[in-house]
């Protein structure tokens, strides 16, 4: 079985991988696929004692860690790693079962194939931030963006295979699909311009990304994973509930039901272990419902009350106040 899950950030957002409840099931003959930001190769001079500890951990683990790289790694360091074969592609080899998995590369595991290509543009350090200086080659790196070369090399790999695969795994999506998703905060740049021609180009079964730290399905065969850890082929929607790890975030836009009626809401507040002193088996949201129903102050609804997180709430808005 081969698993997909969102960023960790080093030691960060690892939790959701010592979740007994949903690690359980994960087997020895198994893959779980990181959608970049591992960040588990970070330190800028060396390999420190925290991610020793914990790339042991993960190589210990039952199954085998695979990664895109995100925009949170220390390329140099990341890059300086064995190059090796690996069901059909070059991954670099930071332990035996960790292995990142190198851009432009096609995969075949368990009989499906598997495009990779990791990088994505900083929002909240570097050039964007204006701050260069003070982070180039200790927290940001120019390679975060793939080069020319290996976006070339990509696109002439898929060619190579008819410009079919079963699944791409990035880290940020295309253009279009992350302004969706953003709703704007994020402008277009060299990678999202990249993967809207790749998403014209290629067939393909289903594509996952991270980088934008929320679990949503943008499209019927495309989703953003951050908390959950699913099948490939599953929607973030069907994802298993985690006691502690909430699915949706304060201000997301989400659907569920006011009676009998499906409405959209927005999270007022997160109660990750439910609310105090009240018992419950799943986190807890606080949430108000839009137009005649809006509150300051909200009901409380368990997480498996809600349908899924929305994207369309600002988009119909705008087409209601156009017609």
């Amino acid at each position: 079985m081969i698993y997909v899950t969102g960023d960790i950030h080093g030691t960060i957002d690892i939790r959701k991988l010592l979740k007994n409840n949903v690690t359980e099931k994960i087997t020895e003959n198994d893959y779980v696929i990181i959608c970049g930001d591992f960040g588990l190769v970070w330190n800028y001079k060396k390999e420190d004692g925290k991610e020793r500890k914990w790339l042991k951990w993960l190589n210990n683990q039952r199954w085998t860690t695979l990664f895109v790289d995100g925009n949170h790694e220390c390329f140099p360091r990341l890059n300086s790693f064995p190059v090796k074969e690996w069901h059909g592609g070059r991954v670099h080899e930071v332990r035996p079962k960790v292995l990142h998995l190198m851009r432009g590369e096609i995969f075949e595991i368990e009989g499906s194939t598997f495009f990779a290509m990791g990088g994505a543009s900083s929002h909240d350090r570097g050039p964007a931030k204006g701050d260069t200086d003070a982070v180039i080659g200790k927290s940001w790196w120019p390679e975060e963006i793939p080069s020319d070369e290996e976006m070339e090399y990509a696109l002439k790999n898929l060619e190579k295979h008819g410009n079919k695969v079963d699944y791409i795994i990035t880290h940020c999506l295309p253009t279009m699909y992350q302004g969706f998703v953003k709703q704007g905060q994020f402008p277009p740049d060299k990678v999202s311009e990249f993967f809207e021609k790749v998403n014209s180009i290629v067939k393909y079964e289903y594509w996952y990304s991270g980088h934008y730290h929320c679990n949503v399905d943008v499209t019927r065969n495309m989703s953003v994973v951050y908390s959950r850890i699913i099948p490939v082929g599953m929607p973030v929607r069907n994802a298993d509930i985690i006691m502690g790890i909430p699915k949706y975030r304060t201000g997301e836009t989400v659907l569920t039901m006011n009676g009998d009626e499906p409405a959209l809401a927005m999270v007022l507040k997160v109660e990750p272990w439910g609310p105090v002193l009240k018992r419950s088996d799943e986190p807890m949201y606080e949430i108000t419902f839009f137009g005649d129903d809006f509150s300051e102050k909200g009901i409380m609804i368990k997480e498996s009350q809600i349908i899924e997180k929305s994207l369309i709430y600002e988009e119909e808005e705008e087409e209601d106040i156009d017609a």
